[in-house]
């Protein structure tokens, strides 16, 4: 996809002194990242959730947790909007039948791997029958994941993404490119049905009736 990098971009090196990551398994397992990507202090591999927290309290940027590794999440203008066209349309979906919950992009998931926050998430009511949790972040993984995808993101992030998502247990994932104006919806980690401009994104099964035609969401996204 056109928004997914290939080129190496060199990432930071761990300290040699550092138990954490180094820069073989930084490349392993997200690709050739643009290294202002990746929070160097802690050193990658070896980041908390005390950490994470921290970070995230500044308010500039959002940052997973992934592997002992504080990522920024790759965010541009149109990708920024697009995931929050993603919670409007869905929440306007979900909210008159009380069907579950949508998450925007700062909503953090505990996965096998650390914490991971999808641009947009559907979490099904009957997911969590005692409600959300005041405290913490989900320990639930959503049904439904949007990735909108940046100029910043790696194809080896996000196969990797898919990877951990599915075996957690999520049903559906819409990977959508602004750039080419496409989108995929992946059913597994290798069941992939590509889309183009005339497509549209469908809930079944996990949101049956609701539909997104990729025409005029990125029409809205020009204003024209």
């Amino acid at each position: 996809m056109s928004a997914v990098i290939d080129s190496p971009i060199q990432a930071p090196r761990a300290p040699a002194s550092s138990p954490g990551l180094t820069l073989a398994d930084l490349l392993d397992r997200f690709g050739p990242i643009p290294g202002s990507r990746v929070v160097r202090d802690p050193a990658p591999g070896t980041a908390t959730e005390e950490d994470h927290a921290r970070i995230n309290a500044r308010g500039v940027g959002v940052f997973e947790l992934i592997d002992g590794t504080l990522i920024e999440k790759a965010v541009s203008d149109l990708s920024s909007w697009l995931g929050g066209e993603f919670v409007r349309l869905l929440g306007n979906f979900v909210e008159p039948g009380k069907l579950g919950w949508v998450h925007p992009a700062d909503g953090f998931f505990h996965f096998i791997d650390g914490l991971r926050a999808p641009d947009a998430s559907f979490t099904p009511r009957a997911a969590r029958p005692d409600g959300l949790r005041r405290q913490g972040y989900s320990d639930v993984p959503p049904a439904l994941v949007v990735e909108v995808l940046s100029p910043g993101n790696t194809r080896r992030e996000m196969e990797r993404k898919r990877s951990i998502y599915f075996a957690a247990g999520v049903v559906r994932v819409w990977e959508v490119d602004p750039e080419a104006r496409t989108a995929v919806i992946w059913a597994g980690p290798d069941d992939d049905r590509p889309l183009g401009p005339g497509d549209a994104l469908v809930g079944d099964p996990v949101l049956p009736g609701f539909r997104i035609e990729l025409n005029e969401l990125f029409a809205a996204a020009d204003l024209s």
